[in-house]
């Protein structure tokens, strides 16, 4: 099994970090889309900013090889500290779903997100197909996915990553 640190690592070397915080008011003004990614065993679905050079405000990765699935909510969370624990919850319809996780710090631009790493995908999967825009929160910390375009990227990526 892959430990957390292995799956940060992994990541980072998958995905581009960007320079500008993901809760700045720069991400505000910028359209949001939902893009799937499939690559050599990494499955990735984001709703972020187009440029991939930019952290996406939610990321699920699928690393299918290693049979683990990490989701990342990059908003900012206040009063925390790295390795605290934290529960993320995404609603969207009549689906909501709890993920236990942990504060994370993004050294990049030095802030604290949320991370659940060796998560089970279908209910997430569940929740992002509803109609409608999803919420996820995280203590105080919420946020609200657009479903314009999640349809596809959900069905890509449920087809692309075979961890249940």
């Amino acid at each position: 099994m892959m430990s957390r640190n292995q799956a940060r690592l992994l990541l980072a070397v998958c995905l581009a970090v960007g320079a500008s915080p993901p809760g700045s008011s720069a991400r505000a003004a910028e359209s949001l889309v939902w893009v799937e990614k499939a690559s050599e065993g990494f499955i990735s679905l984001a709703y972020g900013p187009l440029d991939p050079a930019k952290v996406p405000l939610f990321l699920l990765s699928c690393f299918d090889a290693m049979g683990i699935a990490v989701l990342d909510i990059h908003t900012q969370i206040d009063g925390v500290k790295p390795g605290e624990a934290l529960t993320i919850e995404l609603a969207a319809g009549d689906a909501k779903t709890r993920l236990e996780g942990e504060a994370a710090l993004d050294e990049a631009n030095n802030m604290i997100f949320a991370e659940a790493s060796d998560i089970a995908v279908k209910p997430v999967l569940e929740v992002l197909r509803q109609v409608g825009p999803a919420t996820v929160t995280i203590g105080k910390a919420s946020a609200t996915l657009s479903d314009q375009g999640r349809a596809d990227g959900v069905e890509k990526f449920g087809k692309d990553c075979q961890i249940d």
